[in-house]
């Protein structure tokens, strides 16, 4: 009796301490805004991270039209030589640190969470930006105990 009390408390107390949608949709967005590439990887499905690694390897395929275009994009000089040698996380990193993509960014404390509806193993997190009237929402998957960004979101993007 003694053991079934134990591993009822260890289950209670883990799932006390298990990730909401909105705790991992903070972590995302703290990640982002300290340009921490690894703790923004993290916070990604298991697909999202391999729909960018595939992204990649497509790009690798042309990477002189790609550091143009990229170069471009972000505001920052990018060599054929950086894309081929990048992993997913360096392009997250390169994608964090550029001048446009912070340039955009708005005050992390003007995003604000207004709620999350949970469907089995997904979740809507709504959020709200200052001065914005409408929210805006994000789907986020269940993986183990946290909730990731999905890969539907990540596509949108790219």
């Amino acid at each position: 009796m003694k053991k079934l009390i134990f591993l009822i408390v260890v289950l209670l107390t883990g799932l006390m301490y298990a990730e909401n949608p909105e705790q991992s949709f903070d972590n995302l967005v703290d990640a982002m805004y300290a340009g921490d590439a690894a703790g923004f990887s993290n916070c990604l499905s298991s697909e999202s991270v391999a729909f960018i690694d595939m992204m990649l390897m497509v790009v690798k395929l042309q990477p002189e039209e790609a550091a143009v275009e990229i170069s471009s994009e972000l505001n920052m000089e990018i060599t054929a030589d950086d894309i081929s040698g990048w992993t997913s996380t360096d392009l997250i990193d390169t994608v964090l640190s550029s001048p446009r993509f912070l340039a955009e960014l708005p005050p992390r404390e003007d995003i604000v969470v207004s709620g999350f509806e949970i469907n089995g193993d997904s979740s809507v997190v709504s959020f709200n930006l200052a001065d914005l009237p409408q929210p805006f929402e994000i789907l986020m998957i269940k993986s183990g105990e946290s909730w990731k960004l999905d890969q539907s979101v990540i596509q949108a993007e790219l």
